[in-house]
């Protein structure tokens, strides 16, 4: 249970803990902020960040020459003649998920001709966001008593677990228990079942499945655990996306998409076999909502990132139930 301040100092056990979970920020500034935010307006002693937390790509911000700079985001190019307009471009581009880099003409060349360092820019970028994130939670978030969270998923590079370990604020489950309350250990698992794409931590089902033992294995009791799985349980209405053919495009059938489960059998098969009072996932953008498998809450909070919006969910937990949940949204 959460603790707070009653009459006259005296510390007060709350009969439940409030948190806000949000997945698949993708690099969005915008959605970090306002799930900051929400953490705080609805005075949650929890936020859990559920990974894939950065972004796909750089925008590159090009010095046209008489302080005139050029990019494109989403196809559009975007101006800027003064100081102010520029970091504007550069706050436009922040919100969505990308990495604004501002460069001379000559610097421009130089990056494209050399792919290495192009990596090697594009990592420091994505964990310097990460580390500034963490810093801004730190700063909001600390002073309030609230404790994160935050993990990365099957998108993020490894060198992304450098950037979250290095902050000595948040916590990171990723194959760890912490205790989460009084009443609640939590354990979580950022890789995922293969992807099209062939992800930095996909899996296949088997040693994923191995990686979910071993994660619920640090558990005292599983029954009263909080499990972050990236990847929802497969077959769960939490897993539907978009069916791609060979060549990754999307299939529709009589003009509507067709839909098909991409979920883990072996999330599905652990979710079955320890019955933990909740689970949190991400993974799939297009299939938020809450579902029960046996007594177990799961829960996708979708993503809208690259509108720069904020997809979350405000879930409400006793010693052993959830009490209640509300998907949030802004």
């Amino acid at each position: 249970m959460a603790r707070s301040a009653g009459v006259g100092g005296e510390a007060l056990l709350m009969s439940h803990t409030t948190l806000v979970y949000a997945s698949d920020l993708h690099g969005s500034e915008a959605f970090f902020r306002k799930f900051i935010g929400a953490i705080l307006t609805y005075k949650a002693q929890v936020g859990i960040v559920g990974g894939d937390v950065t972004g796909k790509a750089m925008v590159p911000v090009r010095h046209q020459g008489h302080g005139v700079y050029e990019g494109y985001l989403f196809g559009n190019k975007e101006t800027a003649r003064t100081a102010k307009e520029l970091e504007d471009l550069k706050t436009r581009i922040s919100n969505v998920g990308f990495y604004p880099i501002v460069l001379e003409a000559d610097e421009a060349r130089e990056l494209e001709g050399d792919p290495q360092k192009m990596d090697a820019v594009f990592l420091r970028l994505m964990q310097e966001r990460v580390g500034q994130w963490l810093a801004l939670a730190e700063q909001h978030l600390k002073p309030q008593g609230v404790r994160l969270f935050f993990m990365a998923g099957n998108d993020d590079l490894r060198e992304i677990d450098d950037a979250i370990n290095a902050s000595a604020f948040v916590m990171n489950p990723d194959g760890r228990r912490f205790q989460l309350d009084d009443h609640h250990e939590i354990v979580g698992l950022g890789a995922a079942n293969v992807t099209p794409w062939r992800c930095p931590r996909d899996l296949e089902e088997p040693e994923l499945l191995q990686l979910l033992e071993r994660a619920m294995g640090l558990l005292q009791n599983p029954a009263q655990a909080v499990c972050v799985f990236h990847v929802p349980p497969y077959d769960s209405q939490l897993n539907l996306a978009p069916a791609l053919d060979k060549d990754l495009r999307i299939e529709a059938r009589g003009g509507q998409v067709i839909m098909k489960p991409v979920g883990s059998t072996a999330v599905r098969q652990v979710i079955e076999k320890y019955q933990p009072v909740l689970t949190l996932h991400g993974h799939i953008h297009e299939s938020p909502g809450f579902r029960k498998i046996g007594r177990t809450l799961c829960v996708n909070a979708g993503s809208e990132y690259a509108e720069g919006i904020m997809r979350a969910a405000l879930i409400n937990l006793e010693k052993d139930k959830v009490k209640g949940y509300l998907p949030l949204s802004a």
